[in-house]
């Protein structure tokens, strides 16, 4: 799924328990060494400009989503999936966004949901949501962090 240059988007609260989520495991990636991670707090449209300047094939945005399974739980999803409705003052739905990097940069956008337990504010992360970043972090570094070329014999 994730094919030539990706991008990873985290989408998430830090104060808000389980919904730091996404910017939990960009901070794991980062201090992995994967490149082209970005944090989008809780207005990843803003940062468009940013994924444009990276041309990725692939834009992987990371955030909590209440899809109806258990704590930690994670499932890929499309924009397709996921409603376009719902605007606040500050945050347009995400479906929006990737919408627009698909149409305008002809790239492909994914969502890795995590299902989050709780999101109020000052809550903490969860210990299943914990355990599934660790585990998104790791797959996910081995994916985007390939080792050295196996050598031709």
């Amino acid at each position: 799924m994730l094919r030539g240059r990706v991008a990873v988007v985290a989408v998430g609260d830090e104060h808000r328990g389980d919904d730091a989520v996404g910017p939990t495991i960009a901070g794991m990636l980062a201090e992995m060494g994967v490149e082209n991670v970005i944090d989008g707090g809780t207005s990843p449209e803003i940062e468009t400009w940013r994924i444009r300047e990276l041309a990725p094939d692939t834009v992987l945005f990371i955030d909590a989503v209440d899809f109806g399974g258990a704590p930690g739980d994670a499932a890929i999803l499309a924009p397709g999936d996921l409603r376009s409705k719902g605007f606040d003052t500050h945050r347009a739905p995400l479906k929006l966004t990737m919408d627009y990097l698909e149409s305008e940069l002809g790239c492909t956008c994914r969502l890795l949901a995590i299902q989050p337990r709780d999101v109020r504010q000052g809550a903490l992360m969860c210990d299943d949501v914990r355990r599934s970043a660790e585990n998104m972090a790791e797959m996910l570094a081995e994916h985007l962090h390939p080792g050295p070329p196996e050598e031709v014999l």
